[in-house]
């Protein structure tokens, strides 16, 4: 057996030795905060990824409306699973149940689902904070904004809108579907946004419907006067009376005005869809979003076939589907959580 001897270094070994030390955990210590770093990053990408985490300065924020909203990653509501508001500073909240979201007049204090109260910040240097809700596809969400306007927000939508209104406009964007029903104020008018549109009312009750995906975007009054301005051609603004639906082709660009029974555009908001002469492909379209489920239909003139009655909303999908299969002699297939309608 050998046995090991310990060599005895010299003074220029011993510093020698002592500087390589010293480099060494020099540079573990670098490549170690590097390391952190990158876990940190991530961490935080994927966070912002999976919960569509806003996150501002200040300086952003105290841009305009249309200006927040085109800085503003695009959150598809349908990769959500709860309702969530996104504070002005890009805190997320899902709401549990009871969806719903109060502001006070000040809008410093947001109460949230049953009860949960949050408090922020709503100016800075006098500009607003803008906040955010994402209605996901199979729920819906009302709010109650800081100037006593109440919105019914339906599945697959996003309405962005400051925290407090400023003293010389009230204005919202809205991507999807939403019921308005707008305090007065004679010296400040409420505008509603979006991607090809412009409304403005006084103090009135309304539909808006403006899906990205949508071909048509439409507006419907129940009370009051809005004018509309369709931003292809901003010269063109018109109002309309109660019991008028305004629409707009934004393929085509073709408008169209014509009388309707509103309520067969705010049956959502109390659970129900009223039909009169739809299309099926419309149909699918909006029990998609309520259900959250996809739903394909693999025949072109099936699509086209039409529907008039009323569907529950509050019946499971198996049932919705069922009644219109009894207007039709239409295949029901399922496959892999997929609902497949062919002849």
């Amino acid at each position: 057996m050998k046995s090991n001897k310990s060599k005895i270094l010299t003074n220029e070994e011993r510093r020698a030795l002592r500087r390589q030390i010293m480099n060494s955990a020099t540079a573990f210590e670098k490549e170690n905060r590097r390391k952190k770093y990158y876990v940190v990053f991530a961490a935080a990408a994927s966070l912002a990824l999976l919960m569509g985490l806003f996150f501002y300065s200040y300086d952003d924020q105290k841009q305009g409306l249309q200006e927040f909203v085109n800085k503003t990653p695009r959150v598809d509501p349908k990769t959500q699973s709860e309702v969530t508001v996104v504070l002005g500073d890009g805190e997320n909240i899902p709401i549990d149940s009871n969806n719903t979201v109060q502001y006070s007049p000040n809008g410093a204090n947001v109460i949230l689902g049953k009860g949960k109260t949050f408090n922020q910040e709503t100016l800075i240097d006098k500009k607003p904070i803008y906040n955010t809700i994402i209605v996901p596809y199979g729920k819906k969400s009302d709010v109650l904004l800081s100037d006593g306007t109440r919105v019914w927000i339906n599945s697959g939508s996003k309405l962005i809108y400051p925290a407090v209104f400023n003293r010389e406009n009230r204005e919202v964007y809205l991507e999807g579907e939403a019921i308005f029903d707008v305090a007065h104020n004679a010296e400040k008018p409420f505008k509603v946004l979006s991607k090809n549109q412009e409304i403005e009312v006084l103090g009135t009750i309304f539909n808006v419907s403006a899906y990205l995906e949508d071909e048509q975007l439409n507006t419907v009054l129940k009370s009051g006067s809005v004018k509309i301005t369709y931003l292809e051609d901003e010269s063109k603004s018109f109002k309309i009376t109660p019991g008028t639906l305004a629409s707009l082709n934004v393929k085509s660009l073709i408008v169209e005005r014509r009388k309707v029974d509103v309520d067969d555009y705010f049956g959502w908001r109390d659970g129900y869809l009223s039909l009169k002469r739809q299309p099926l492909d419309y149909i699918v379209a909006k029990l998609s979003r309520y259900y959250n489920i996809e739903i394909l239909i693999f025949d072109e003139e099936l699509s086209k076939e039409t529907f008039s009655g009323k569907l529950d909303l509050k019946d499971d999908i198996n049932k919705v589907i069922n009644i219109l299969n009894e207007a039709t002699k239409m295949r029901v297939i399922k496959d892999n959580g997929k609902i497949i309608l062919t002849n």
